[in-house]
């Protein structure tokens, strides 16, 4: 049953924009000579934004030993490119808060799987000494995105995939793909590319699942696609093809790390996971 582009766009056209006042705090945070009381006056006139940042703030994730307080306290001490990041976990929040049947996913399986997989993949950018860990949280967040679209037609068509990934020994996305005509981190990229972000979300995105393939941030992609990895080995919130889409040694490559670093870096995610809060 593939699915013509048009359709697939039209569905990417349906899906809410992101909200006014998120997109005018992040627009000011790209500006490293935005005043700081001035954000924080922006962000409190949307009170969900502000008690969503402070409550992500105060998480155990950032671990300051007193209380944030205030706005301008927060965007003080985290910055501007997290508070971007906090930004857009709050804007994103209700759209991936969505029961995915598809998927097997629940209300919150979305929405807990995509904050764990930016949480540890900005965890894994520590590690790893790369500069990117507010790109990658935000990759990491968006990465399983497109399936909010292609649910609909996996819906369709989900025991015979499972049935052909067995017979032919293929990925779940390999088998999307093939089946449906698009996989969903392909149709993710065309809503990143929708709400006009980066080009290195789009790629990153369309790329999760292979990140040899990306032009133009292999590394970031990799970062996702074994954040992805190892917030399934977690078993939360992957869905139906958690364990179908397997860690590929291109990406460990790439990240020159080896397969027996999987177990150091689970160990590592102990402190992150034990926070009663974290999905929040």
């Amino acid at each position: 049953m593939p699915v013509k582009l048009e359709h697939v766009l039209k569905r990417v056209e349906t899906l809410p924009i992101l909200p006014t006042s998120a997109t005018r705090v992040m627009n000011l945070t790209k500006n490293s000579d935005t005043d700081v009381n001035a954000l924080a006056d922006l962000i409190g006139q949307d009170p969900a934004l502000a008690a969503s940042i402070l409550r992500q703030a105060n998480s155990a994730f950032y671990g300051y030993a007193r209380r944030i307080a205030s706005l301008a306290e927060a965007v003080v001490l985290l910055g501007f490119q997290t508070i971007h990041s906090l930004t857009l976990s709050a804007a994103v929040a209700p759209m991936l808060k969505t029961e995915l049947t598809g998927y097997s996913l629940d209300q919150e399986g979305l929405w807990k799987h995509s904050l764990l997989v930016g949480l540890i993949s900005r965890k894994l950018c520590r590690r790893l000494r790369l500069p990117i860990g507010e790109t990658a949280f935000t990759a990491g967040l968006l990465h399983d995105i497109g399936k909010l679209i292609l649910s609909i037609y996996v819906q369709e068509v989900g025991g015979y995939l499972l049935k052909k990934i067995e017979q032919q020994k293929l990925s779940y996305v390999e088998m999307e793909q093939k089946v449906i005509g698009f996989d969903h981190a392909t149709v993710g990229g065309f809503i990143i590319k929708h709400w006009n972000l980066p080009e290195p979300l789009v790629d990153t995105i369309t790329h999760h699942h292979y990140p040899e393939k990306s032009l133009v941030e292999p590394v970031l992609a990799a970062v996702i696609h074994v954040a992805n990895v190892l917030a399934n080995i977690l078993g939360v919130g992957g869905g139906i093809d958690s364990f179908l889409n397997p860690l590929r040694p291109e990406s460990l490559a790439l990240l020159k790390l080896k397969e027996e670093d999987i177990d150091l870096l689970l160990a590592d995610l102990g402190d992150l996971m034990s926070d009663p809060n974290i999905f929040d």
